[in-house]
């Protein structure tokens, strides 16, 4: 009896499968959630943070600088954390490392919310739980693309990884978009439903305050995202050398990471990338005050948080779109020209003078950023092995979260003294320089943009990191 043919899928369905093809993976899909409920939930906080400081008039004059700091603080253990967290994320089972990591976020989420419930005003105490948080999402983030590849099988890697930073550049838009909501459902709560309904959503606002319940709303995200990460079955870890150190072992991520000319050619790229176009998280109060409020002076924590969702929508379309990509060839062609709309797009959105023209400069912004650091994320985790996969992509989160902490905490001084657009329009011109040198001067990145050269390789240095 012959084989009946497959089924012809539609257009629209062959598309979906392109681009979503790692979904079909049962493991893989609580990841994806997990990823973009805790990653909402990151960036939620990171803007929620920044418009509680905007609402302390004591800290006029020095706004800037308190969200740079805070900012500063909840990125820089992506640099001071890095040699514990790549030995983690190849030590322990990852599932488990990250059950462990969603579980302290809540309770660090429901610790923000409850002393901004009692009216607590002190910067420093939101700075410390900035420093946890931090530590935690950089555990997080390691541990999620060191599990990644375990989860689909190799031909589908690219796109699993490119989903899985889709979830988390996506969740710029989910988490802010959330909170926006539910900031303007209670804060106009008169709005919504009979007389006793409007009453008692008032009665809640009066007792736990809006910015309280903002806070729990980030604590949420935080309990999906543990519910998912319990549901994983896949169970792997790296391999250590147990008859090194804690610090050979470590230092065998970067040994690897050095040596490997195409992992330390797009390490350094992301870094600059980083630092010069997508730092900007210390400056969105003061940019949503300059280019969204009417009248330039009344702030609003609302603006912050369209602001971020009109960046984050950006970058899931642009995320969801790059991980369709199967050809290296067609990844580095596309990987130069989101090279060059990151770089022109934070002119765009710094000098703009229109509501509207911000917001969709923004949302090109999410696009070609997003888009960009996917693809190094693709790279990296398509050509290392998995057994110091770990420890690479720890290395790679050092070098991009330690300059974009750096990077916020000077960005948001500058806000204090200086138009935002400004700053962000010159970061801009900046990186345009970097992406023309690397066109013009380089022919090892002409070969990644032109002849698909970003494919798996062998370091000079042994993998696990000693093994014989």
């Amino acid at each position: 009896m012959a084989t009946p043919p497959a089924p012809q899928r539609n257009f629209f369905a062959q598309k979906t499968h392109r681009f979503l093809a790692a979904l079909v993976f049962r493991d893989f899909r609580f990841l994806a959630l997990a990823s973009l409920s805790s990653g909402s939930g990151a960036w939620a906080l990171i803007v929620a943070r920044g418009a509680w400081v905007y609402s302390i008039p004591e800290l006029q004059g020095s706004w800037g600088l308190w969200v740079g700091l805070i900012t500063f603080a909840a990125m820089s253990p992506r640099f001071f954390a890095t040699p514990f967290i790549g030995y983690l994320a190849d030590k322990m089972t990852r599932k488990t490392l990250l059950q462990w990591v969603y579980a302290l976020q809540l309770i660090q989420a429901s610790i923000m919310a409850i002393l901004v419930m009692i009216g607590v005003d002190n910067p420093w105490y939101v700075l410390m739980l900035a420093v946890v948080n931090g530590t935690l999402r950089a555990t997080q983030q390691t541990a999620a693309q060191s599990l990644t590849p375990n989860l689909v099988p190799r031909e589908r890697l690219p796109n699993a990884v490119a989903l899985n930073e889709a979830m988390q550049q996506g969740s710029r838009a989910v988490g802010p978009a959330i909170l926006l909501a539910v900031s303007a459902s209670v804060g106009s709560s008169v709005l919504f439903g009979g007389a006793g309904a409007a009453f008692s959503i008032q009665n809640l606002v009066l007792t736990i305050g809006t910015s309280a319940i903002v806070f729990w709303a980030c604590g949420v995200f935080y309990l999906v995202a543990l519910v998912s990460a319990l549901s994983i079955r896949t169970v792997s870890s790296g391999v250590i050398d147990r008859r090194r150190s804690f610090w050979a072992n470590t230092a065998a991520g970067f040994v690897y990471s050095y040596s490997t000319p195409l992992v330390f050619g797009i390490i350094l790229m992301a870094l600059a990338h980083c630092v010069l176009v997508m730092s900007f998280e210390s400056m969105l109060p003061p940019l949503a005050l300059e280019k969204l409020s009417p009248d330039g002076v009344t702030f609003s924590e609302n603006d912050v948080y369209a602001l971020m969702t009109a960046l984050g929508i950006g970058a899931l379309l642009s995320s969801i779109f790059v991980g369709g990509i199967a050809s290296h060839m067609t990844r580095g062609r596309v990987f130069l020209f989101l090279g060059f709309t990151s770089s022109l797009t934070p002119i765009g959105l710094g000098l703009s003078a229109q509501t509207g023209i911000s917001m969709f400069a923004a949302i090109l912004m999410g696009l070609g950023t997003s888009g960009f650091m996917t693809i190094t994320h693709t790279i990296i985790q398509s050509v290392v092995p998995d057994d110091i996969r770990g420890r690479v992509s720890s290395v790679y989160s050092m070098h991009v979260g330690g300059s974009m902490a750096f990077a916020n905490l000077l960005y948001g001084r500058l806000a204090d003294f200086w138009s935002p657009g400004n700053v962000m329009a010159v970061a801009g011109a900046a990186f345009t320089l970097v992406v023309v040198g690397t066109l013009i001067g380089s022919g090892f990145w002409r070969g990644i943009y032109f002849r698909g050269e970003a494919r798996p390789v062998v370091a000079a240095a042994s993998p696990a990191g000693g093994d014989d």
